[in-house]
């Protein structure tokens, strides 16, 4: 079965992302955990290569979330990041939950 969201909200009262899947299934995502494991290029050099944590982000919001296509959502945080596509393949396995 294909991964796909049927409702998307962003919570910032609570400080996370739920996601409603198509098999009834509803995932939190921490805004945080979302911010330190993006996806990008630019974060994955410095969690995965270089062994380094991105630190200093608990305080971290989601300021806007688009479409990308109809495999992904590009989310947009306060600190200015936003160029990571979090698949929802990715999302659905827990690769963006600590």
């Amino acid at each position: 079965m294909e991964a796909i969201p049927k409702e998307i909200r962003n919570c910032p009262d609570k400080g996370c992302l739920e996601i409603d899947w198509n098999d009834g299934r509803t995932i939190t995502y921490l805004y945080e955990d979302l911010r330190v494991l993006c996806p990008c290029a630019d974060c994955r050099n410095q969690t995965v290569n270089q062994g380094e944590m991105i630190m200093g982000k608990e305080d971290v919001k989601i300021t806007h979330i688009e479409p990308a296509g109809n495999y992904a959502i590009r989310i947009v945080f306060d600190d200015g990041h936003g160029t990571g596509l979090y698949t929802f393949t990715q999302m659905y396995d827990g690769e963006f939950n600590r």
